[in-house]
């Protein structure tokens, strides 16, 4: 199967930022077998050549100067190599444009959260017509799936929900540095950590966190909160939310430590800093990745139960799933239970880094392909018989 895969554009794959859905498509494309031909189209960046080529993976970089003039060059470098079909990676809008050009080819769309699937980012009339058009669409949890079969009556047989994945070889090398870094973030070795990592916004629930763990501090002088991230990707901009943060944190002075934004091939280093790590979301996740790169660390998660989250995080298993109105007093409560009895925290540390190897890419590259193949052998077999009847 030839396999076109169009990056929404405005970030590179691979990600030098450490960008989500180009993160996305650059480890699951590299787990599709060797007997397909994937083309990755992307943006242009000073980090990458123009083309490249990796085993069965083709590079196509573009200049992108806004979505229209992008997938312009895209859609005239697709005429003169044509696919089996096409992977929008969460822009729906592009659905309307590509079936224009390429009508016989089936288009899907793998839709990564609600937001570019919903107003103002795309009007009713054209996300019914992206619906309409498109041979099928992907989601990364089945809160996802059930979200767009409710809010857009994409029928059920045609949205597939498809786990992401995780390798979790770089969690576990990346124990062996441990103690230095948190002597370099001045971590006490006796020091208790609770680990945020994600972008710097309300959803996430950052500030939910943080008026938690002024409980936890005060029941455990040996806690630390480490808060890495920043407002965007590659971005440390100190905008009014992070200033709030920020404001919350004082009173609490060395007790919690703000560390810029990090790039997704370092994050396994930093994880290890933490002995528990804590997703207080507030907003409906769609899949919350990050509560899969902690469980690949082998640590507890301490996560909310918006979206997609429970797909994940297994309760009292792989960690514990509060409800964010309640962390103030529940957060406190499972930080004493964990560290009032080491064998629980050890075993759910266990627990999670068994369930994040269920969650690994190559399923997820395969749970993609049977999604095509539902579709492409139907078209080739059509070819067939018009061949045996012509």
């Amino acid at each position: 199967m030839n396999i076109a895969i169009i990056s929404p554009g405005p970030f590179s794959v691979p990600p030098v930022k450490g960008s989500s859905v180009e993160h996305d498509i650059d480890e699951v494309t590299k787990m599709i077998e060797p007997m397909h031909n994937v083309t990755i189209y992307t943006r242009q960046c000073a980090t990458y050549p123009t083309s490249s080529v990796e085993e069965n993976r083709q590079f196509i970089r573009v200049p992108y100067q806004g979505p229209k003039p992008y997938l312009r060059r895209i859609i005239n470098h697709i005429k003169k190599n044509k696919p089996d079909v096409i992977l929008v990676e969460n822009r729906p809008i592009y659905v309307l444009t590509l079936k224009r050009h390429f009508p016989k080819i089936p288009v899907f769309v793998n839709m990564h959260s609600h937001v570019y699937g919903s107003q103002p980012i795309i009007s009713k009339e054209n996300m019914r017509r992206a619906v309409r058009l498109a041979a099928g669409f992907i989601t990364n949890s089945e809160f996802l799936r059930q979200h767009f079969i409710r809010t857009c009556k994409i029928p059920a047989n045609k949205i597939h929900a498809v786990h992401l994945g995780v390798d979790v070889t770089p969690y576990q090398v990346a124990k062996i540095a441990i103690k230095k870094m948190r002597q370099e973030l001045g971590l006490k070795p006796d020091d208790r950590i609770l680990f945020y990592a994600g972008r710097l916004m309300r959803g996430k629930g950052v500030h939910v966190l943080i008026k938690a763990f002024r409980q936890v501090s005060k029941q455990d002088p040996k806690a630390r909160l480490v808060i890495v991230g920043g407002t965007g990707y590659g971005s440390n901009r100190l905008n009014p939310y992070v200033r709030e943060l920020k404001r919350l944190a004082k009173p609490l002075g060395e007790k919690v430590r703000f560390v810029n934004f990090v790039p997704s091939a370092k994050m396994p280093l930093y994880y290890q800093i933490g002995d528990v790590v804590a997703t207080p979301s507030v907003w409906k996740e769609a899949f919350c990745r990050v509560n899969l790169e902690a469980m690949a660390s082998g640590k507890p998660v301490i996560s909310t139960p918006r979206g997609g989250i429970r797909e994940v995080v297994a309760h009292e298993k792989s960690g514990f799933i509060i409800p964010p109105k309640d962390w103030e007093k529940g957060l406190p409560a499972v930080w004493e239970l964990l560290w009032s009895s080491p064998a629980v925290r050890n075993e759910m540390g266990k627990q999670a880094l068994q369930r994040a190897k269920f969650f690994s890419w190559y399923a997820t590259a395969q749970g993609y392909l049977n999604v095509f193949e539902t579709v492409v052998p139907t078209r080739r077999e059509e070819k067939q018989q018009l061949l045996k009847t012509g």
